[in-house]
């Protein structure tokens, strides 16, 4: 099943913004799609049961940027963040923070590389 630029509403959530990829016979996100979201964001990747699950890009309006692996809408597995100013991280995510093993680049092109608890060094 797949839909062409329509619209997503969520009982919880809300409008969801507009979306333009395969669904589940549940009407959900399901498979390979892109979003525009109701901020400007987008994100083009894969789907599970409504939620962004598996391998994506997402693209926050600010600059910012994740290609990496989803689990349950969070950054989880491997995946590279690029923040607006000039910084990046690549390595390890679980549950939407910096975890395990990963190499920060900062601005002025200093690294560091090593094991990371919480989003913290």
């Amino acid at each position: 099943m797949s839909d062409v630029g329509s619209e997503d509403f969520d009982d919880d959530q809300g409008y969801l913004g507009e979306y333009e990829g395969d669904r589940n016979e549940a009407g959900e996100r399901h498979g390979v799609g892109r979003a525009v979201l109701p901020n400007g964001d987008t994100y083009q990747g894969m789907y599970e049961n409504g939620k962004r699950s598996g391998q994506g890009t997402y693209r926050f309006k600010n600059g910012a940027r994740y290609i990496g692996e989803y689990y349950q809408n969070l950054k989880h597995g491997q995946g590279i963040f690029y923040y607006p100013d000039g910084s990046k991280y690549e390595g390890s995510w679980v549950d939407d923070q910096r975890q395990g093993h990963g190499l920060y680049t900062y601005p002025n092109q200093d690294t560091y590389e090593g094991e990371w608890l919480h989003h913290q060094r």
